[in-house]
């Protein structure tokens, strides 16, 4: 009877706060600090020109800025099939969004590398999970971590790599990965930005580069806030000589 009776109390106390009005008010808050840390960051570069994004900026501003969904995009794709303790390699992880928002609650083993300390630390900081382990690896020059991984994901930072740089770092995924391996990840379609140093066109493009490493390669365009985006899912990879 007690129970029932403050049970009956808290419901009352719920419906007459208004809770769905501060959960409005707190997200407009975290918009506004969002804005700020992009103006800080990307506008006044108050830290130098940076070399990630910190993706928070994304979730705090999408409630008011619908069109940021794509963000969210590379992570559903790159979930797609992982199962109950597989192994996950992130490459060029960034702030490790990424693989704490997305695979840490199912896999068993994250290495989310980057070659950039900031990133690194800034990952280590707000996306710090048991299951993920951030390492400073050039990816160019290093050999990648030696693990057997069940999905390797590469969103991105491959325009800012040269073909010649790309194709090593390929040759080394092909080989880093279980016979069952999937590779997956997303790139802008070219735009002209000054920063990269390879740029694709078109689908076929990508699907040819993939297809001298890996046997079976999909590659699909979505148009995110009116920028062209190539979404690709290689398997089998290539025994090269």
């Amino acid at each position: 009877m007690l129970r029932r009776t403050a049970k009956t109390g808290l419901g009352f106390l719920m419906r007459i706060l208004p809770l769905d009005s501060l959960l409005l008010l707190s997200q407009r808050f975290s918009a506004w600090i969002s804005a700020l840390v992009m103006f800080r960051d990307w506008r006044l570069q108050a830290s130098g020109r940076p070399q990630f994004f910190k993706h928070e900026i994304n979730l705090g501003l999408w409630r008011f800025e619908p069109l940021r969904w794509s963000f969210t995009a590379r992570g559903v794709y790159a979930r797609e099939g992982m199962f109950k303790g597989c192994a996950v390699l992130d490459l060029c992880c960034g702030d490790g969004s990424n693989s704490y928002l997305f695979s840490s609650d199912v896999a068993g083993h994250i290495d989310a590398v980057d070659n950039d300390p900031s990133s690194l630390a800034y990952a280590k900081r707000f996306h710090a999970h048991p299951a993920i382990h951030y390492q400073k690896i050039d990816i160019v020059n290093q050999p990648l971590p030696a693990r057997k991984y069940d999905f390797v994901v590469w969103n991105a930072a491959i325009c800012y790599f040269s073909e010649s740089e790309i194709k090593s770092i390929l040759q080394k995924i092909a080989g880093a990965g279980q016979p069952g391996v999937i590779f997956c990840g997303m790139l802008p379609a070219a735009s002209g930005y000054a920063d990269h140093k390879t740029e694709f066109r078109d689908a076929e493009s990508v699907t040819a580069l993939l297809g001298g490493y890996f046997g079976d390669v999909k590659v699909h365009e979505i148009v995110e806030a009116a920028t062209r985006t190539f979404y690709f899912r290689a398997r089998g990879p290539l025994r090269r000589t």
